[in-house]
C-alpha cells in the first residue's frame, strides 16, 4: 500500500478505530474511534507509541506480544497480517497493512480494528448448533447430502458413508457408487424413480435396501428435492439419507403379529362353530348310541340284521371318537384326566395322524413292550402327539419319516444335577417323536416354545402348536426336550410322571357284568326328549324310580312334590333358562344328602366359568355308551 500522510483524512470518520504508526510503533495519525479509547492521551495520541498505550490501559501480556510479533512478521514479509484479539471483554480483528514508500521500502504500517465480538457470538452459536444437529443427525442415522450433477460428486456428512458401512468418508462419492450399493431386486425401482426424477425435476422419496461395505443388507429412506438450486445453469439435488432399518423390522414384526393374531381368532371362531356343531352332533351320536344298545338288549344276538345294529353302533363309536379328537385338536374340549394306556392310545390316534401328514411320508409306530400308564385327558394326549407330527411333517421337504415311540424310564438324583430335562428324578413314561427333516436353526432353538415364534412364512403357522404342547405337559407335571441337527432331523420327548393305580381305585370300578339291578330315585333332567326316554328306560330296566324333566323349573316342581329321597340328580347342564349348575345348587339346598351327576354334548374350555366344577367322578361327555353311564352311576352311589 502506498499513501501520503495527507491521504489518512480519509479515515477520520471511519466507523471503527483505524491509525498510521511507523515500524517501531510511535503512531502518526489516528481516527477519534481510536483515539477515544485512550482518554488520557485524546487530544495528543500521535507521537504515542501504540505499545506504551496497550501498556498503560492494562492489556493482556500475551495480547501485547501478539501485536508485536504480528508486526515484525508484516515488516519481514511485506504483506497484511490479519488476527483476533481478546480484550476488555471484546473480540477484537485487527488488520496491519505496510505503507510502502516511492522506493519500495516499508514506511510505516496502517492499523484497522474491528469489534467482532457480535459476530464472533454468532459463529460460535452457529458452530454449536451445527455440533448439535450433527449429533442429532448421527443419533438418528440420518445424512445431509448434496448432488452436483454436472460434476456427478455427492457433497455429504460423514454419517453418509457411516450408513454405508464406511468408518470414514471416501475420498469420492458419485451416483455410480451410490447405485452399486443398492440391493438388486431394488435396483430397477431405484433406477426408474431417478430417470423420471431426472428428466421432470421433480422431487422424490424412496424406501429401499442397501448392500453394506460388510455385506449387511440395510434399508434406507432416500429424499431428494430441486428446490434449493441455483439460478444459473449448474443443477443441484439435496436431500436427507437415513437409516430405516429398526422402522422396517418393527413395522414387519407388528405385521406377522397382526397376521398371527388374525389366524388365532380366525382359529378361535372355527373352535366356537366346532363347539357348537359339537354339541348338536353329540346329541344325536347319543340318542343313536342309546337306541341301538336297547335294541341290542332286547333282540336275539344270532338274528340276521343284529349284526347290522352292531356295524351301526361300531360306526357311531368312531363317530364320537372322531369328534372328541377333532374338539381336542381344537383345544375346546374340557380337560377330564383319567388313567389311560399310552400304547393303546397312541395306537388309535395313528390312523388320524396319518390323514394329517402328507402321503409321501410315513408314519412309523413303535410301542414298547411294557404298557405304560399316564394320567392325562385323553384329548389333551392326541393334541401333543397331532402337533408334533403335524411340525414334524413341515420340515420334511418331500419323502421323509415320522417315528412315534413309547418308553419308560427312571430318572435318578445325579441324572438331574447334570442337566437331565427331569428335574424331579423318579420313573417317567416316555413318547417321542422323530423326523428326519431339515432340523431346527441353533438361534431359533430357544425359543420354539415362545407363544406367535414361528419359523414359517406369514399365513402358514400361527406359532401356537409348541407353545400349546409346551402347556400341556407343564400342566400335566411333565417335561419336554428337543434333539436337533440341521439337515438330519429333531426329536422331541415328552416325559410324563408314571401312573400307578392304587388298589384302591382298581376296586372302585364295577364291572359291567355286575350292573345288574339297582335300588333308588333318580331325578333326570335333559331337554332333549329323545335322549331322556332313552336314559329313563335304561335307567328303569336296571331297577331305579325315575322323575324326569325338560328343564329345571319342572324338576324343581317335581322335587318340592316328592317328599321321599332323591339320591341322584342327572342333568344336562346346558338347559333353557335355568343352567343344570343352578340347578344342582338349588336342589342340594333343600336336599344336602342329593349326589349329582352332569352331562353335556357342549364343548366346554378349561377355563370355561363351568369346567372348574367337573371332574373324572360327576361329568360324563355325551356321546356316552349306556354302560359308561351305568357304570358312573354306580361309582357314584357306590362312595356315599
Amino acid at each position: 500500500m502506498t499513501c501520503k500522510d495527507s491521504d489518512f483524512y480519509l479515515f477520520r470518520d471511519f466507523p471503527e478505530p483505524v491509525f498510521i504508526m511507523k515500524p517501531d510503533g510511535t503512531i502518526l495519525d489516528a481516527n477519534r474511534f481510536f483515539s477515544s479509547r485512550f482518554k488520557s492521551h485524546h487530544e495528543h495520541i500521535t507521537g504515542c507509541n501504540v505499545f506504551d498505550l496497550l501498556i498503560e490501559i492494562n492489556a493482556p501480556q500475551e495480547v501485547i506480544a501478539q501485536r508485536r510479533e504480528k508486526t515484525g512478521e508484516v515488516l519481514r514479509t511485506g504483506r497484511y497480517v490479519t488476527f483476533d484479539d481478546p480484550m476488555d471483554g471484546d473480540i477484537w480483528r485487527s488488520s496491519i497493512y505496510p505503507v510502502f514508500s516511492s522506493d519500495r521500502k516499508i514506511r510505516a504500517l496502517l492499523v484497522m480494528v474491528k469489534n467482532i465480538t457480535a459476530q464472533r457470538l454468532a459463529e460460535i452459536e452457529n458452530e454449536d448448533f451445527r455440533a448439535r444437529m450433527d449429533y442429532a443427525l448421527e443419533s438418528g442415522h440420518v445424512s445431509v447430502w448434496s448432488l452436483d450433477i454436472e460434476k456427478n460428486v455427492v457433497m455429504r456428512t460423514q454419517e453418509h458413508d457411516r450408513i454405508f458401512g464406511y468408518e470414514t468418508l471416501l475420498p469420492l462419492w458419485t451416483v455410480d457408487t451410490f447405485f452399486a450399493h443398492i440391493y438388486p431386486e431394488d435396483l430397477p425401482m431405484v433406477s426408474r424413480h431417478y430417470e423420471t426424477s431426472m428428466a421432470t425435476q421433480s422431487d422424490f422419496n424412496l424406501d429401499l435396501r442397501i448392500r453394506r461395505a460388510d455385506g449387511e443388507i440395510r434399508w434406507i429412506n432416500l429424499v431428494g428435492t430441486y428446490r434449493f438450486a441455483k439460478s444459473d445453469t449448474t443443477r443441484y439435488v439435496v436431500g436427507i439419507v437415513a437409516d430405516i432399518t429398526d422402522k422396517k423390522r418393527a413395522a414387519l414384526e407388528l405385521e406377522q403379529l397382526q397376521a398371527q393374531l388374525q389366524q388365532s381368532q380366525k382359529m378361535e371362531l372355527l373352535g366356537q362353530l366346532a363347539g357348537g356343531i359339537a354339541h348338536d352332533f353329540n346329541n344325536s351320536l347319543t340318542a343313536i348310541i342309546g337306541n341301538i344298545e336297547l335294541a341290542l338288549a332286547k333282540i336275539d344276538p344270532k338274528l340276521s340284521f343284529a349284526e347290522n345294529l352292531r356295524d351301526v353302533h361300531k360306526s357311531a363309536l368312531r363317530s364320537a371318537h372322531l369328534i372328541k379328537q377333532l374338539l381336542g385338536f381344537a383345544r375346546k374340549q374340557l380337560t377330564v384326566p383319567k388313567a389311560i394306556s399310552l400304547n393303546q392310545e397312541t395306537e388309535s390316534l395313528i390312523p388320524m395322524i396319518r390323514r394329517l401328514i402328507r402321503a409321501q411320508i410315513d408314519c412309523v409306530w413303535l410301542p414298547c413292550k411294557e404298557d405304560p400308564l399316564l394320567f392325562i385327558d385323553p384329548a389333551q394326549l392326541d393334541q401333543i402327539l397331532s402337533n408334533l407330527c403335524v411340525n414334524a411333517s413341515d420340515a420334511i421337504r418331500e419323502i421323509g419319516t415320522i417315528t412315534v415311540s413309547s418308553s419308560t424310564i427312571h430318572v435318578k438324583p445325579e441324572d438331574c444335577a447334570k442337566g437331565h430335562p427331569c428335574q424331579s428324578p423318579g420313573d417317567y413314561t416316555v413318547i417321542s417323536v422323530s423326523d428326519n427333516g431339515n432340523g431346527i436353526d441353533k438361534t431359533a432353538l430357544p425359543h420354539i416354545f415362545e407363544p406367535f415364534f414361528t419359523t414359517k412364512p406369514p399365513g402358514k403357522g400361527t406359532g401356537l402348536g409348541l407353545s400349546t404342547v409346551y402347556g400341556i405337559v407343564r400342566q400335566n407335571r411333565g417335561y419336554i426336550d428337543c434333539q436337533t441337527e440341521p439337515g438330519k432331523g429333531t426329536t422331541f420327548t415328552v416325559f410324563f410322571p408314571r401312573y400307578r393305580e392304587s388298589t384302591e381305585e382298581i376296586e372302585s370300578g364295577l364291572p359291567e357284568q355286575t350292573i345288574e339291578t339297582a335300588t333308588g330315585t333318580v331325578l333326570l333332567v335333559e331337554d332333549e326328549p329323545n335322549i331322556l326316554k332313552i336314559l329313563k328306560n335304561a335307567l328303569e330296566e336296571k331297577g331305579f324310580e325315575v322323575l324326569s324333566a325338560l328343564d329345571a323349573e319342572t324338576a324343581i316342581i317335581i322335587s318340592d312334590k316328592h317328599k321321599k329321597k332323591i339320591d341322584l340328580l342327572i342333568t344336562d347342564i346346558i338347559l333353557p333358562r335355568m343352567n343344570g349348575i343352578e340347578l344342582s345348587r338349588h336342589l342340594q339346598d333343600q336336599r344336602p344328602d342329593i349326589q349329582s351327576l352332569f352331562m353335556s354334548a357342549f364343548a366346554f374350555e378349561e377355563n370355561s366359568t363351568h369346567g372348574p366344577l367337573f371332574n373324572s367322578v360327576n361329568f360324563i361327555r355325551k356321546p356316552f355308551t349306556i354302560n359308561d353311564f351305568m357304570t358312573m352311576i354306580m361309582q357314584i352311589l357306590h362312595r356315599v
